[in-house]
């Protein structure tokens, strides 16, 4: 294969090693020597640590270091900065202090503060030396009131979880047009207030969490192994915990089972491994059991969601407010509550002409674990509450809730456009969004298919979830591009790229950029990422980034290698440069059949010591904002309170789309995410003991494919402007809509039975216990 490859329904090269077994993932590695570590855990969510005595453990059979926090302090060793208070957001209480630090000590120092915080560190020559010592550590506890929900945290006598803080609030935040709302809600011909709840939900990463230490042989070098979505942000958090300069250390991430942001995070486990292989001065490796990854990978969403709509007399939004209680753990993962504010308030409004809005933010600390970013953070909680308040309104007044939203929606004519919580939308087809997934969904159909299930005793609902997006995150990246060239014209072009792929697809699509932009062909081309040794630096992926803005760079390195290759072109067929003309892999002197290909100039740049290659980095100062509509159709059975999708229907506009048959499973795995929250996933804590009720797949369900009905997919290709492959981002897209559109649904058929209010997710009993409720 070879050139106009954009566009085209390219096989992911990478699924033939992981199909076959031949993929390297964390706990595939093991280097010569290689000990192993068990994590001693809190029991407890709360409690204080008046001692521990690790000297049985110490002395176990292969033992070979036991790390508490006593170690780790002669160390120099810091906690995980949780960077609380980054700018550009002013991030201070209502009172105008800081928010709170919260940083997470690698250990417990002092107290315990979550179910499974990691108290102590056991390296053994063996898995089961290691936990067999690991279960020889005493820990002398004194067990506290575990504080466990949000208004249980922010009640005035609340037991306080940091003892330098006054009380458990973390942070207040608010922003928007405040007393242009309070006048649209005076004003108002009608109000609809909602609260709704965004549950609490696990990654549940294909793979659990591992990594493995060691000390590089002649340089002594640190080297961590280990999943994350950044290797060089990981080697910044990690260096600045252990005082190391970053070229002390080196991040390589293997391949991976999944992200979704959950593996951004310094992790306490990735800070020991390095500390015990240091002291070592031999590999150690750790890998989670599932157990383990129930409590303490980091969890996500938590909040209640309390809404209110103001409408005119003819149905016009006229104001919308939020306030919004989050739940966020014992402690404050690295920049979460900044990645909060710069996707959750922006969104509001969503694709709606809604003129001003006001948002309040309320952080609370509780012993809970601590929640990070996950797929369509910030976003899936607006467009889920914007969804929600929609229909809740067309209910109350009346109107067709179709209608209702033809009316506000924002027209072409209306763009661009300010959205009420801050994101200036460009483009976007809102309209014919909605009427393609009504189409595709066979809206017209839907009358007769609700009658004949009534005939069958099942209630039939129909839902719609309309979302926008708020993409990009860092708005900046780095690709370099080099190309070898050998004797007999044949070659390769190494692309290095700042992104992280965690089953993305990045070998394949980046590929399939470069064979665009250089001509050359596809399985020539290879792309290295996930090492700061390979790659000089980069962001990582994140907020559905890496298309977009690692895209931007590796064109960006590959026109420059062009660039450079036309110079030297130009000189060995003794033509003019303005006369070089590049095309499919080649360079040729215009009008004439005298050429030369790029292998060929690559050949000769590296015989002369200056390597036909180029860095680049790629800015935008704009964010992208991808859109769509969301189509649900279920059914229900009220007598047992069972739910079945019907049919769904995705219609996105992710922009220029690379290579559909990624972002087609990007769209598949980003709904059944989505669906999985509103219909199964939920973590689950004992309101007394604060013990996690859903520890494992036993008690905590994600979706299976016979949950799911197959997906009908439609794109509009709307091109995004700010980069050069038009693209906009897709990884979260799907996340966003789901969550509205089957809700809605599940509420469209219980209205019937006066149901009312229904949280996430809708498991059969909450469904069951909601019709009786509503029957008296």
């Amino acid at each position: 294969m070879d050139g106009n490859l954009i566009g085209a329904r390219v096989e992911r090269v990478e699924d033939r090693r992981f199909l076959t077994g031949t993929g390297a993932f964390g706990d595939d590695l093991r280097l010569p020597g290689q000990a192993v570590a068990a994590v001693v855990r809190s029991p407890y969510p709360h409690a204080r640590i008046a001692g521990i005595d690790a000297e049985a453990a110490r002395a176990a059979p292969g033992v070979l270091l036991v790390l508490t926090a006593a170690e780790l302090a002669s160390e120099g060793v810091r906690p995980i900065p949780s960077l609380s208070n980054l700018p550009p957001y002013d991030l201070g209480k209502l009172d105008g202090g800081p928010a709170a630090d919260g940083s997470q000590p690698v250990l417990a120092t002092g107290r315990t503060r979550y179910l499974g915080e990691p108290v102590a560190f056991v390296v053994a020559e063996t898995a089961d030396q290691a936990r067999d010592a690991a279960g020889l550590v005493e820990v002398d506890y004194d067990p506290l009131p575990a504080v466990m929900t949000y208004d249980d945290a922010v009640r005035p006598d609340a037991l306080g979880i940091w003892d330098e803080l006054a009380s458990n609030r973390s942070f207040e935040w608010e922003g928007g047009d405040a007393a242009a709302v309070d006048r649209a809600f005076a004003e108002a011909a009608h109000v609809t207030r909602l609260d709704v709840v965004n549950n609490r939900i696990v990654a549940a990463f294909m793979e659990p969490r591992g990594a493995v230490a060691e000390v590089e042989a002649g340089s002594g070098r640190l080297v961590l192994h280990a999943g994350c979505q950044s290797a060089h942000g990981m080697r910044a958090g990690l260096s600045g915990m252990l005082g190391l300069k970053p070229e002390q250390l080196r991040v390589v991430v293997p391949d991976m089972g999944g992200g979704f942001g959950a593996r951004a995070p310094v992790y306490p486990e990735f800070a020991l491994l390095l500390v015990a292989a240091r002291r070592l001065g031999r590999p150690v490796g750790w890998t989670a059991d599932r157990g383990e990854a129930f409590l303490t990978d980091a969890q996500a969403r938590d909040h209640l969601l309390r809404g209110e709509l103001a409408l005119d007399a003819e149905g016009n939004f006229t104001g919308l407010r939020l306030t919004a209680d989050w739940r966020h753990g014992a402690y404050l993962t690295g920049r979460n509550i900044y990645v909060m504010i710069r996707f959750l308030p922006p969104s509001l409004g969503g694709a709606y002409r809604v003129p001003c809005a006001h948002t309040r933010i309320r952080g609370a600390f509780t012993n809970t674990t601590p929640l990070a970013s996950f797929r369509g953070v910030g976003r899936v909680e607006t467009n889920y509450l914007m969804e929600s308040l929609v229909d809740a309104a067309a209910r109350e007044l009346g109107i067709d809730r179709l209608e209702l939203r033809r009316r506000n929606l924002l027209t072409a004519a209306d763009l661009p456009w300010t959205a009420a919580g801050g994101n200036r939308i460009v483009t976007g087809n809102f309209g014919s969004h909605l009427a393609r997934a009504l189409d595709l969904a066979d809206w017209p159909g839907f009358a007769a298919r609700r009658e004949a299930d009534a005939g069958r005793g099942l209630l039939r609902g129909f839902g719609i979830g309309i979302y926008v997006e708020n993409d990009g995150g860092v708005p900046t990246e780095f690709a370099g591009v080099g190309v070898e060239g050998t004797a007999d014209d044949d070659g390769i072009v190494t692309v290095r790229v700042g992104t992280q792929d965690f089953g993305m697809g990045h070998s394949t699509m980046y590929a399939q950029v470069v064979a665009d932009e250089l001509g050359v062909p596809f399985d020539r081309i290879r792309v290295v990422f996930g090492d700061t040794d390979a790659v000089a630096r980069g962001a990582g992926s994140h907020g559905s980034r890496s298309a977009r803005i690692g895209g931007g760079a590796v064109v960006t390195g590959a026109r420059e290698v062009v660039r450079r290759g036309r110079v030297l072109a130009s000189e060995l067929m003794e033509a003019a440069e303005a006369d070089i003309e590049f095309r499919a892999g080649g360079f040729r002197v215009a009008g004439t059949d005298r050429s030369v290909t790029l292998f060929e100039v690559a050949r000769v740049a590296a015989e002369r010591g200056d390597p036909l290659a180029a860095d680049a980095d790629f800015t935008t100062p704009e964010e992208t904002h991808p859109s769509g509509c969301h189509a649900c159709e279920v059914t229900v059975d009220p007598d047992t309170g069972s739910v079945r999708l019907e049919r769904y229907v995705v219609v996105a506009d992710v922009g220029r789309i690379v290579n559909p048959l990624i972002v087609e499973g990007q769209m598949h795995g980003g709904a059944v995410q989505g669906i999985g929250q509103a219909l199964l996933e939920r973590i689950v804590y004992d309101p007394d003991s604060g013990q996690t009720l859903t520890g494992s797949f036993m008690d905590y369900t994600v979706p299976r494919a016979d949950d799911v009905p197959f997906v009908t997919l439609a794109f509009d290709e709307v091109v995004e402007a700010d980069n050069p492959l038009g693209v906009k981002g897709a990884g979260e897209s799907a996340t966003s809509g789901a969550p509205a559109a089957v809700m809605n649904a599940i509420r469209d058929a219980l209205a019937p039975l006066g149901v009312t209010r229904l949280d996430m997710p809708a498991t059969p009993e909450r469904v069951w216990r909601a019709i009786r409720e509503a029957a008296g």
